[in-house]
């Protein structure tokens, strides 16, 4: 009987070559899919990917973001019109009391009006952010420092000076209870970064207050009314953002309070 051809087992080249041709065979017709317009399918592409859900355009998050970019801000600006009605004073108060002719008595008087309201006014501070919300209520302290600020130094007599400084101290006071409880409640856990920051910012209002009320009332002819008025300017500012805050009234609910916080516990910058 004739030899049987035996079966060819097929080299690794021959084996090589065909795994080229297969590969450029799919990749080819996946590219014609693709330029057609059609989605390849799992079989074609080899892989099937999954992709994680973008979130970049979701309502929640860019409002989260734009909360805690005005939070920030918010906060930084009204630590740093915590204390410029006080040491502002303190730099002018010889003039102030030769101008409203001021005995030693009643300066006296004015330089205890600060402890007082921050006594009275900071103990009414927690019912009152509760009632209305720590938010509100720091708004409502940043009006009170610009209207004080701004009244105070056009002041007719001694007893109307003495009640428009109280009422910015009132501001001053109830702010400096509320802010800690603002970082707290919306940066749980960046209490100590945020903390810092108050700090720094409060400071640097605090020395640039004492500093420069003197130069920029010279530089204004001497009048310590302009001088101790240029810082209603700056609280003024400072009010912009919890504005801001108090008209999203989404900010005061459960639910968008809730996402603040979560938004605020993920690792992201603060700002930028």
């Amino acid at each position: 009987m004739p030899d049987e051809p035996h079966p060819q087992i097929p080299t690794r080249t021959q084996t090589t070559q065909s795994q080229t041709w297969t590969d450029t065979q799919t990749q080819a017709h996946a590219k014609a899919l693709k330029q057609s317009g059609a989605s390849a399918p799992a079989s074609v592409s080899g892989s099937t990917s999954v992709s994680a859900p973008s979130y970049g355009n979701s309502p929640a998050p860019s409002a989260a973001v734009w909360l805690t970019r005005l939070l920030v801000l918010g906060v930084v600006l009204a630590a740093i019109n915590l204390r410029p009605a006080i040491t502002s004073l303190g730099a002018l108060l010889e003039e102030v009391r030769d101008g409203l002719g001021m005995s030693g008595s009643v300066a006296g008087v004015l330089t205890s009006v600060p402890p007082f309201c921050f006594a009275v006014f900071g103990f009414t501070a927690p019912r009152l952010a509760r009632r209305y919300g720590p938010g509100a209520i720091v708004g409502a302290g940043m009006v009170a420092i610009t209207a004080g600020l701004l009244i105070r130094p056009f002041a007719g007599g001694t007893a109307a000076f003495l009640a428009a400084s109280a009422l910015a101290l009132m501001g001053i006071a109830v702010s400096n209870v509320l802010m800690p409880v603002i970082v707290k409640r919306y940066f749980p856990d960046r209490v100590g970064t945020m903390t810092g920051l108050y700090s720094m910012a409060l400071a640097l209002g605090t020395a640039f207050a004492a500093a420069a009320t003197v130069p920029m009332t010279e530089a204004l002819g001497g009048s310590w009314r302009l001088g101790l008025a240029l810082w209603a300017i700056p609280a003024a500012v400072a009010v912009l953002p919890w504005l801001g805050l108090v008209r999203d009234r989404g900010a005061g609910e459960p639910g968008a309070t809730a996402a603040l916080r979560t938004h605020n516990t993920e690792p992201t910058r603060l700002v930028g």
